[in-house]
């Protein structure tokens, strides 16, 4: 339950134009400065790990039959079914860590997202 709001941070940062980081005085220089050298100090404290993780567990997708018209002009059409195989990719597991030390970071000099 509490992974969604571990990702909270990321999806407020990503999301362009909902939200950004303000301190009373500041210019946008001040922020992405300060900004870059959060996310700087959040890359050296946990470098990225990826894992690789399955995206879709696949499985069998069955067949469809289509009908169409009525009486002698009833036409009908089958696909058959098939086996879908599992999916995979990667995943960074660290990622939700560095994204609370840029929040914790920038909160600490200051900056209110808002």
């Amino acid at each position: 339950m509490m992974r969604p709001v571990r990702l909270l941070p990321l999806l407020v940062l990503i999301l362009p134009g909902c939200a950004q980081w303000e301190r009373p005085g500041a210019t946008p220089q001040m922020r992405d400065a300060a900004l870059a050298r959060c996310e700087a100090a959040a890359y050296n404290a946990a470098r990225p790990e990826n894992v690789r993780v399955m995206t879709d567990r696949g499985g069998w997708v069955p067949g469809t039959r289509e009908c169409k018209g009525d009486g002698d002009k009833r036409r009908c059409r089958e696909t058959q079914g098939y086996w879908r195989p599992a999916s995979y990719g990667l995943r960074d597991q660290n990622a939700p860590v560095r994204e609370a030390i840029v929040e914790d970071c920038m909160r600490q000099d200051g900056w209110v997202l808002k």
